[in-house]
């Protein structure tokens, strides 16, 4: 069994799509304003995108921060 795992990011994939937010939103499935939030992270520390799924990270609220 082979799996090929293609791990990037939203401005690499925004070059991809010549800056167009809208249709790398339409690729992602997620809302156009996500896709801004994170197009200047440039080293990945709030995102990446793996096998085409994003992937965030969240906040510690409450009682997590622990």
């Amino acid at each position: 069994m082979n799996v090929e795992i293609k791990i990037t990011s939203i401005p690499e994939l925004l070059i991809k799509h010549r800056g167009n937010q809208t249709q790398l939103a339409v690729e992602l499935g997620v809302n156009r304003m996500t896709v801004g939030k994170f197009a200047r992270d440039f080293k990945c520390q709030l995102h990446i995108v793996c096998n085409g799924e994003l992937m965030t990270k969240t906040k510690l609220k409450g009682n997590q921060r622990k």
